[in-house]
């Protein structure tokens, strides 16, 4: 495992690989469940495409400035080409899977456990056409690309807000993020075991200023913070961070034991 810091001739990728939520989720949800309606996509793409914002997201911007094209949502079939990665990510997604429809909480049943499932079986079945060859050939990663590429995480913000719209408390929600993390080392790990090498995590966001959570739980003014955003749910934001990169530090711990050891 790698971080994706350091000279230019060491961020240079031909695919990329996406996992997450709406946060990089570039039509994975709708392809399953319906199109993100309008005002999604209106400033840039000038309509609804796929992504749960008016332009596009940070994924986006890595995909370009790497040169390739944007990623193509793996649930979505109709004309996408993958050669140059996929997309995994659905909107509402979380790390741990929950236990709940889609209609009933709003969380997607495409869980990050899911998602590695798609992934493994696409690495398998891309090979598989490739060595078989004909149209679909070209339409696919080549094999060695599954080694080469940079892999992507941006998740974990629906699992903390889970917690809230169980009436949690901000203890109770920071209770269960080690399990959470645990949840998510172990998807890390299997990527790494399916031959991925480069890594981009993302950090959750500051809870406490998203104006969905805001709207839905409402603070004390003494709760809030010069920004008008609740620091209660900032704290766990900020307690998440730390804890991943607590994570991710073991994993690389983990890593470079294991190529010292092949």
């Amino acid at each position: 495992m790698r971080s994706v810091s350091g000279s230019e001739s060491e961020c240079i990728f031909p695919a990329i690989f996406n996992l997450g939520d709406s946060n990089s989720d570039t039509g994975g949800l709708s392809a399953a469940f319906g199109q993100a309606p309008p005002p999604n996509g209106i400033t840039y793409f000038h309509s609804p495409n796929g992504r749960f914002s008016d332009g596009r997201l940070i994924i986006d911007f890595i995909a370009e400035s790497s040169g390739l094209a944007y990623l193509r949502a793996y649930l979505d079939s109709v004309a996408s080409n993958f050669t140059h990665g996929a997309n995994f990510a659905t909107a509402g997604s979380t790390v741990r899977p929950q236990n709940t429809a889609i209609s009933q909480s709003g969380y997607s049943p495409i869980s990050l456990d899911v998602q590695f499932v798609q992934f493994s079986d696409f690495k398998t079945r891309s090979k598989l056409v490739r060595q078989q060859g004909g149209v679909f050939k070209e339409l696919l990663p080549k094999e060695e690309y599954f080694s080469q590429a940079l892999y992507t995480f941006d998740i974990g913000q629906n699992d903390l807000t889970a917690g809230y719209k169980l009436n949690f408390t901000t203890e109770q929600v920071k209770a269960y993020i080690p399990d959470v993390l645990g949840q998510f080392s172990n998807v890390i790990k299997g990527v790494y075991g399916e031959g991925g090498r480069s890594f981009w995590i993302h950090n959750t966001g500051p809870l406490g200023c998203l104006p969905y959570m805001l709207d839905r739980y409402p603070m004390k003014p003494t709760q809030m913070d010069e920004f008008g955003c609740a620091k209660p749910f900032n704290e766990v934001a900020q307690y998440f961070n730390r804890k991943l990169k607590e994570v991710v530090e073991q994993l690389k711990r983990i890593a470079r034991s294991c190529n010292h050891l092949c």
